[in-house]
């Protein structure tokens, strides 16, 4: 305690001399480290292959007799005919009636949603789950293989293909024997509607702040042990492309990645990872280049905390599952398989996680994939976030060491100084940074309330309230500051303050979502840095980055760069009407997502063109770091002289 509370003691050591005296060019030295560990980490110098630590699994052991590819050609016919004669309608009674010819039990869940932020909007939906009793066992296990219908005006491509092989793998596995885990075959409807609604009348519990009403489930299974998601929306896909991303950050044992990976494979397709096909030779530039592509846009979509498929939601439930989700790519070299394959592949993967004895538990649960074949461990990615959290203790250090040095007068004590004498003064300025995060925790739904009443949408209205709220923390330090009579020398210590907040916060979000806390600490940690007396062309640059580094603004630049990703032949009228549209449903959609599914903070990704949002619980510790930040700004100023 002595290094940190009596820089003036004869005892202090030369690495306290050293933190006292060149922290900050110590905290940018570890910032730029950080963002080469990170480059680093897509090479295989710094990865390592992928391998089973659960061997009881045994794919390479399991020899496929799937022959029901015929009766998913017809499914998938009868399936497309059942939309043409009920347009609009799920064809759920069609389905139910396909199960019970099979001799399955078969149950159906109704569902509502309240929509939260309009009075009186209600939406229902419904389930259909059919149950494969095991012969071998007393319901005590089971796994789940389940497909979303989506209808025609649906934005992502249909399922229909997907629905047809889960029909055809019922009836496949209809006679085997040698099943000991119940088999669930669920199709839901409204996408992570539906699975939500599933999932908690499964498990008896509920999630969010009571806006989705499930139906009760008439009959369960087992305990489920694994879950696979289809989303096929062709018999004739190229490649496979892997989905692990649930809420919040959350990623399945890498056992069941790696046994999907490794199937995939065996039945000569080609895997991709989020959207990229993996490299043969991952040491060229080409490899390393698309390895570097993959880890990144998985750092994105994990730091969002909204799950890249239906399978994410099975995570909170201790549940590992992924989406296998069907392309096509137009290449000579790449031969299109057909239901054979694909009926193939998920029996030889319900055959292998029926050989499990107990829970996932042997292999990763916290990992980064720069393919399907490489991954990134716990142990090698937390220097990453170590040393740019390090920049904002060493900051936070030594800018308190500084102070205390000051305020001795670089004399001994007789009575050492333990706190700035400053500090009191700067605590106001943080709770109001905290009482305004809470402001925008709570605002959108008031604010739909209000413009409900005014004749205001709320894609209109929340997202006007956001940036009304945004304008005022912007613009308060300056519209107060004549009548604040903030005493000079606060600045400092109001940075030494924000600093230990931001690496307290980095550091407990990283154990849970590495992404999350890397990204938050790439453009803050420089923010933090840079705050500092200044006039003229550098104070606007600072005060223009600070801005730039909003939710509000970082949510609109990522929608813009992704519109213009989505629709590169747009004219800039187009791309400007797009991405404002965009900005303001997703907005909104994070404000119904957060109540809807409960889950937490950071950058989303919205299916509605592809774009960006911010999910609200974020919004009260992003604003807090801006707001302390502007204020950094603010008190140093007032050391400056007219």
């Amino acid at each position: 305690m002595g290094l940190l509370t009596d820089p003036n003691s004869k005892q202090r050591t030369q690495l306290a001399v050293t933190v006292a005296r060149f922290y900050t060019p110590l905290s940018w030295v570890c910032y730029l480290a950080g963002l080469a560990l990170l480059l680093l980490l897509p090479h295989p110098w710094y990865n390592n292959r992928t391998y089973f630590s659960e061997n009881a699994l045994l794919p390479g052991l399991v020899t496929s007799h799937y022959s029901e590819e015929r009766a998913a050609q017809q499914y998938h016919v009868s399936l497309r005919e059942e939309g043409e004669k009920y347009p609009g309608h799920a064809p759920f009674p069609w389905i139910q009636a396909q199960f019970r010819q099979l001799g399955l039990e078969v149950h159906t869940q109704p569902f509502t949603l309240t929509y939260p932020l309009a009075e009186g909007r209600n939406f229902t939906g419904t389930n259909v789950y059919a149950i494969l009793r095991a012969p071998k066992a007393s319901s005590t296990e089971a796994l789940v293989l389940c497909a979303p219908h989506r209808p025609p005006n649906s934005p992502h491509p249909n399922t229909d293909a997907g629905i047809a092989v889960l029909l055809s793998m019922a009836k496949y596995f209809r006679p085997q024997i040698y099943w000991a885990k119940d088999i669930i075959f669920l199709v839901t409807e409204h996408e992570f509607l539906g699975t939500q609604a599933w999932l908690e009348g499964y498990h008896g519990v509920s999630y969010g702040q009571g806006v989705l009403t499930p139906g009760p489930l008439p009959a369960r299974a087992g305990s489920i042990q694994a879950a696979v998601n289809l989303e096929l929306s062709t018999e004739f896909p190229t490649h496979i492309n892997i989905k692990v991303l649930g809420l919040n950050g959350q990623l399945p044992n890498l056992d069941l990645v790696n046994l999907v990976n490794r199937l995939v494979m065996r039945e000569g397709m080609h895997v991709m990872f989020q959207g990229v096909e993996e490299h043969t030779r991952p040491d060229t530039l080409n490899g390393y280049t698309r390895s570097l592509k993959s880890l990144l846009s998985m750092m994105a979509g994990q730091a969002a905390g909204v799950p890249s498929g239906n399978h994410g939601l099975f995570h909170r439930f201790g549940i590992e599952s992924v989406t296998l989700e069907g392309r096509t790519v137009s290449s000579r070299k790449r031969t299109p398989a057909d239901f054979h394959v694909l009926g193939r592949l998920v029996e030889g993967t319900f055959r292998s996680l029926n050989n499990l004895l107990e829970r996932f538990h042997q292999s990763f649960f916290f990992y980064l994939l720069c393919s399907g074949s490489r991954y990134v461990s716990i142990g090698l990615y937390m220097p990453v976030l170590g040393l740019l959290a390090g920049g904002f203790l060493l900051t936070a250090v030594g800018g308190w060491m500084h102070l205390l040095s000051v305020e001795g007068g670089g004399k001994e004590q007789r009575v050492p100084a333990v706190f700035p004498a400053k500090l009191g003064k700067v605590v106001p300025v943080l709770l109001a940074a905290h009482c305004l995060g809470l402001l925008a925790h709570s605002l959108p739904r008031h604010a739909a309330t209000l413009g409900a009443g005014l004749g205001i949408l709320p894609e209109v209205a929340v997202p006007l309230s956001l940036g009304a709220l945004a304008l005022l923390l912007i613009l308060l330090p300056v519209i107060t500051r004549p009548r604040l009579a903030v005493p000079q020398g606060c600045g400092p210590t109001a940075q030494v303050v924000c600093c230990l907040e931001l690496a307290a916060m980095a550091g407990c979000t990283g154990l849970s979502n590495i992404s999350l806390a890397i990204l938050v600490t790439l453009p803050y940690l420089p923010l933090a840095l840079l705050a500092r007396p200044t006039q003229g062309l550098r104070k606007v640059l600072l005060v223009t980055f600070s801005i730039l580094c909003h939710p509000l603004m970082l949510s609109g630049v990522a929608v813009l760069v992704d519109t213009i990703r989505t629709f590169p032949s747009s004219s800039p009228g187009q791309l400007w009407a797009r991405t404002t549209s965009a900005w303001q449903s997703a907005i909104v959609f994070s404000v119904v997502d957060q109540v809807r599914y409960g889950h937490g903070v950071g950058l989303g990704d919205h299916f509605f063109g592809g774009s960006l949002y911010l999910s609200l619980p974020g919004m009260s510790p992003f604003l807090l770091l801006l707001q302390t930040n502007i204020s950094i700004i603010q008190l140093h100023d007032c050391e400056c002289p007219d």
